[in-house]
């Protein structure tokens, strides 16, 4: 029994590894295996597992992440402390805006969405809860680098990839710094169409005591209004929301 206990933990332990080898674009076996470290036979049936299941998807010789295995983030996401004191506030605040809300944390360079209470309103934004985004380039991104000092932010940037997502996208440090400073400034910060095109977003930074750095953030469409007219409806109600937040009572 001890044997194959062993042996089943060695296969779900390679069975991770193939699901971590995914870091974004769609993989080939080749270098799923190649990542992963497994032989090229191993790796077929961890995949074709994946796929049964449905957390992957296999188009032609590739295979891509689905949406299902954010469901594996699920159990730490609810149980955190930061979304149990963030989630009345976001659904209060959603309800007053009308629009979607957000809950990020900063983690190793990038943003981490924890939790997101959807609007119901035409053209609302849907957010994929567990995903990642990248800091450079997203309101919440630099509002919460806003917290850190200069010397931590460029080090940040320097170490991570700044690709040109848009039109708009601001990638070099100088420019970016820049950005950041500004929120840092006047404690939120806007951005406009640099990581998609059409969406513009709020976000508020919030130091929790345990040290984590989270934002609160409202992301809306271009299309709806203008940007004064945005500003003007969601900063107020925001900021009351991230001192909600902030509280540490």
């Amino acid at each position: 029994m001890a044997q194959e206990s062993d042996q089943h933990v060695q296969s779900f332990s390679r069975g991770l590894k193939v699901i971590k080898a995914f870091t974004g674009s769609p993989l080939t076996l080749s270098e799923v295996a190649a990542r992963a470290e497994l032989s090229p036979a191993a790796t077929r049936r961890y995949l074709a597992t994946l796929v049964e299941l449905g957390y992957l998807a296999q188009e032609g010789s590739a295979f891509r992440v689905r949406s299902k295995l954010l469901e594996l983030s699920k159990p730490y996401l609810e149980a955190s402390d930061p979304v149990r004191k963030a989630a009345p506030i976001l659904r209060r605040l959603s309800a007053e805006v009308r629009e979607t809300t957000t809950l990020t944390q900063y983690s190793h360079g990038r943003v981490i969405n924890l939790h997101a209470c959807h609007a119901d309103q035409e053209l609302s934004i849907r957010v994929n809860v567990g995903s990642y985004l990248p800091v450079y380039c997203t309101a919440m991104g630099r509002a919460m680098l806003g917290m850190l000092d200069d010397a931590e932010v460029e080090s940040v940037l320097e170490s991570i990839d700044r690709p040109k997502l848009t039109p708009h996208t601001k990638t070099e440090v100088s420019a970016i710094m820049e950005e950041v400073r500004k929120a840092r400034a006047q404690g939120y910060c806007l951005a406009e169409e640099e990581h998609t095109l059409g969406i513009r977003t709020l976000s508020v930074p919030v130091d929790l005591l345990q040290g984590s750095l989270v934002a609160l953030s409202v992301p809306t469409p271009t299309a709806r209004e203008s940007r004064t007219d945005y500003v003007d409806r969601v900063l107020p109600q925001l900021l009351k929301a991230a001192e909600k937040m902030a509280d540490k009572d």
